[in-house]
């Protein structure tokens, strides 16, 4: 069989350009990061009151702060006699910023679980004090100025992943049997705060 001198030609040019191929490895990575960066402003401040529990246990007076920065006042009280709470100084809210999450993403706060404040060296039947009724206030991001709802939770970080908001709650006396005064002390509590995806 003879071949074509066009099919000679063509074959001669495809073998003087022969080619000449390299090879590199490189790595491929990524980094998850499921968990936000929250990090707290001010801690949540009742202020400084005078404190009268209830022998019995039975009724509670109460103390509302307000996590609307613009409140006035923060606090407010309701006495529920013998149960009194009187305002010296008033409190202020917690503050906290989440940030390096998702742009726009939507995050949702979970209560903390702690209730008590209780005196350093609590004594026995010495009352103390119950925390609880969580507000939360969003102070930046695209829903700044608007109360956190946790049916649908609004709490949505901004272009560059971040949002704060304020933290308010309710401060009862104690529902338990004591012979004893408030004494004229601190009362404390440690409270864990989730925010998450």
């Amino acid at each position: 069989m003879r071949l074509s001198s066009t099919l000679l030609a063509a074959a001669a040019t495809a073998s003087s350009f022969a080619s000449y191929a390299t090879t590199e490895s490189f790595d491929a990575k990524v980094k998850v990061q499921n968990t936000v960066v929250l990090a707290k402003g001010n801690d949540l401040d009742f202020g400084t009151i005078r404190a009268v529990a209830d022998p019995d246990g039975n009724n509670q007076a109460t103390l509302v702060i307000n996590p609307e920065p613009t409140a006035s006042p923060v606090s407010s009280r309701t006495d529920n006699v013998p149960a009194i709470i009187s305002i010296i100084e008033q409190g202020s809210p917690a503050s906290f910023t989440v940030s390096e999450v998702v742009p726009n993403a939507r995050l949702s706060i979970t209560n903390p679980t702690a209730t008590t404040l209780s005196s350093n060296g609590q004594g026995l039947n010495e009352p103390n004090f119950t925390v609880g009724t969580w507000t939360y206030f969003i102070t930046s991001g695209p829903n700044a100025n608007t109360y956190y709802s946790s049916v649908a939770p609004n709490l949505t970080a901004d272009g560059d992943g971040s949002v704060s908001f304020n933290i308010g709650a309710t401060l009862s006396t104690a529902s338990i049997t004591s012979t004893e005064a408030y004494r004229d002390t601190e009362y404390t509590g440690t409270f864990l705060l989730e925010v998450a995806y």
